[in-house]
């Protein structure tokens, strides 16, 4: 799903949907494809969500996350505000 709220200064969510139990690895990158955060984990069947911190973050403006399981890739795009 899209991030909340979007554009963001202080944290934002990122929720998605596995339909069974699988691994999962959500990126985010800069506008340079530059990785900034990598979380990789073991997650049930179901909706889940990430919540990102500013202060987890460097840099500002546009950034792409990315959430890749074994069957599919999901990429969308966040603004972050100074």
């Amino acid at each position: 799903y899209q991030n909340e709220p979007n554009p963001f200064n202080d944290k934002t969510t990122i929720g998605f949907h596995l339909p069974e139990a699988t691994t999962a690895t959500f990126k985010l990158f800069d506008v340079t494809g530059k990785v900034v955060k990598v979380i990789h984990g073991d997650y049930t069947k179901g909706y889940h969500s990430i919540t990102l911190n500013r202060a987890e973050i460097q840099g500002q403006g546009m950034l792409y996350y990315q959430l890749d399981t074994p069957k599919d890739s999901a990429t969308k795009r966040m603004l972050l505000l100074d």
